[in-house]
């Protein structure tokens, strides 16, 4: 998850940050010069006071638009009369009162106005420091809960297969896969009210605190089909041949699905957050009014004037299931041969040929990202067209090997070979431009390719 750790310097107060998320204290030079703070994308200087800032005319250069603060600015949140603090003062939630005159809840208050945010950008951790929210939401904060009911990640599936032998040496076979998978692990927020979509955003279920709940648990599932054709060829008159076909169905609904935890590898559980459901609520939708349009969800579900879904009330809704759609880790088709030829005189070649068609990605945001669950995270895709509707353009690469043998008395050989990778020199896509197409570059356009045609040269002896 993760080790916090405090960093000094603004306004006196330590601010508390996971030690897996990059606090930038970049500085450019004067006049023009500083990041912006991903914590909700303020400015901070990291050494410079607001007094040396507006005398010189720096001015941020990741969003000039936007005001750039200095290391002293929140010094002067303190109440009414009292002097400023002093440089390098430590301001802790047990320490505020006496050092500000005001009450704890006062000082994040009037340090979140301070920097033109609203009511709940500033907070005190666990550990007692002043904190802010990642990227402003409240839903990246702690606490961050394991599901009572955890359970743990399994597969269910079975196998059926038919061989037959056409001729000698060679034989022609079928196979079905099918395969459930359980209580995929992940993170959503498990105490977020669901009006959240068309009122307060980060608005926490009353009773529960009010700060949105992270929970760790087996939120997500999916299902993978497949079919699988071909033939074998066994090594017979100097050559072995072997060829498939496989179409395969894989659909789950986890929206940010890989091969790796992001506990695991570094992000740790808040990062995760980030990369939870589109929609956390899980449970029995109550009966909402739009206060727009007054349309309400008592007899069946609508679309919000915010442009969010709201399901219908009084039947069981599954939040992570808007995301539900072809996985990420699986393609439609894929052609596979491979084969090796011995010459005389100590020859041989071999090569891997593979087709199959693009990976699924989704669409972007035409213009400004939305928030459906109202988590105060903006989505990460535009699910008006479904998860991962879109396909990049088919994958075809060809792999070469050429090798002769030397032999070197009657226990060593010399081997002398080449190999080709993307011997068709193709461009195959690794990126695609999911945005909007009112972009400079078109949506589908594809951005990245992978390295085009390499080849090598190496020697080799055996003994």
């Amino acid at each position: 998850m993760g080790v916090a750790r405090d960093i000094p310097g603004f306004g006196g107060a330590d601010i508390t940050v996971l030690q897996d998320i990059s606090f930038p204290r970049l500085f450019y030079g004067d006049p023009v010069a500083f990041a912006v703070l991903p914590y909700g994308g303020l400015c901070l200087s990291p050494d410079k006071t607001d007094a040396y800032i507006a005398a010189n005319g720096i001015r941020c250069m990741d969003a000039p638009e936007q005001p750039l603060y200095g290391v002293d600015h929140l010094n002067k949140v303190v109440g009414p009369s009292h002097a400023p603090l002093a440089p390098d003062t430590i301001v802790t939630e047990s320490t505020v009162t006496a050092l500000t005159s005001l009450t704890p809840q006062e000082y994040v208050d009037a340090a979140s106005a301070a920097v033109g945010q609203s009511r709940g950008f500033f907070y005190w951790s666990k550990s007692g420091s002043l904190s802010l929210g990642f990227l402003r939401a409240p839903s990246i904060r702690t606490p961050i809960t394991v599901d009572p009911n955890f359970r743990t990640p399994y597969s269910s599936g079975f196998h059926a297969g038919v061989q037959r032998e056409v001729r000698n040496n060679l034989a022609a076979y079928a196979d079905l896969f099918h395969r459930d998978i359980r209580n995929i692990l992940g993170v959503r927020v498990t105490n977020l009210a669901f009006g959240a979509r068309l009122g307060i955003i980060g608005a926490p279920v009353p009773g529960t605190g009010d700060q949105l709940i992270n929970s760790y648990g087996p939120w997500f599932s999916g299902r993978y089909d497949a079919l699988v054709v071909g033939f074998r060829k066994t090594m017979s008159g100097r050559f072995t041949l072997e060829a498939n076909y496989t179409y395969a169905n894989a659909v789950d609904n986890l929206l940010n699905s890989g091969l790796n935890s992001d506990v695991q590898t570094g992000g740790g559980v808040r990062l995760m957050g980030v990369n939870g459901p589109t929609d956390s609520f899980v449970g029995v939708p109550p009966a909402v009014s739009d206060p727009n349009t007054g349309q309400t969800n008592a007899s069946g579900p609508f679309t919000a004037s915010n442009g969010n879904p709201v399901p219908q009330a009084g039947k069981y809704y599954y939040g992570p299931n808007l995301d539900r759609g072809p996985s990420d880790l699986a393609v439609a088709h894929t052609f596979l041969m491979h084969g090796l030829v011995q010459l005389p005189k100590q020859f041989e070649f071999s090569a891997i040929f593979r087709a199959q068609s693009g990976f699924k990605y989704s669409r972007g945001f035409a213009t400004s990202l939305t928030d459906l669950d109202g988590d105060g995270l903006p989505d990460g895709a535009d699910l008006t067209a479904g998860r991962n509707h879109f396909t990049a353009p088919p994958y075809v690469n060809m792999d070469l090997r050429a090798a002769k043998w030397f032999r070197l008395g009657d226990r060593a050989k010399l081997e002398t070979l080449i190999e080709f990778f993307n011997l068709l020199n193709r461009a195959n896509p690794s990126q695609i431009q999911n945005g909007s197409s009112v972009a400079p570059v078109p949506f589908g356009t594809v951005m990245q390719v992978l390295p085009g045609r390499e080849g090598q040269a190496g020697i080799k002896i055996e003994f």
